[in-house]
């Protein structure tokens, strides 16, 4: 069976009608955290329309293993005007899974600060903002993740966007 997906994971109190403004629709939530559908094209257009060609910090050969996880700061820019806080926190996460096959990526940050290692495992960045596992359910499962297979039609608006400007 195939999991494919990839979203910004937030902490806190949001403005739901700017997240919706920047494109940012929740698909999953979970006791103060929010899990919104994102992918490189999402990022590499915003970072583009705001002229932020700067870098998360993200851990070295993360973008060799996967050459699709969205790296650009401008999300933390989107996740500040959405959360309305200088140094929020928040994770980038990916799975590419066919058949129990393939590989996952995810970062936390707080503010630009980087706060999981190296290899960071999704849990461990779920965890790292909060997440609590159970006896019954590790933090992925916890807030739903396992339910959430695909990311929604609508990103891909934001292939034929990156076209338009050249990105």
């Amino acid at each position: 069976m195939t999991h494919a997906v990839c979203a910004l994971v937030v902490t806190g109190q949001l403005d739901t009608p700017r997240a919706e403004s920047l494109g940012l629709h929740a698909r999953l939530t979970y006791a103060g955290i929010s899990v919104f559908p994102i992918d490189h094209y999402f990022s590499a257009y915003w970072a583009a329309v705001r002229g932020n060609p700067a870098r998360l910090d993200l851990p070295p050969g993360i973008l060799s293993e996967s050459v699709t996880f969205p790296g650009d700061a401008v999300l933390r820019d989107l996740v500040c005007e959405v959360t309305h806080e200088p140094r929020p926190r928040f994770a980038v996460i990916q799975t590419e899974y066919f058949g129990g096959t393939g590989g996952q990526w995810a970062a936390t940050f707080d503010g630009e600060m980087r706060v999981t290692p190296d290899g960071a495992t999704i849990n461990q960045a779920l965890e790292a903002l909060g997440v609590r596992a159970t006896a019954a359910a590790d933090a992925f499962d916890v807030i739903g993740l396992g339910t959430f297979r695909h990311n929604p039609d609508h990103l891909q608006a934001y292939v034929a966007l990156c076209d338009e400007l050249g990105v």
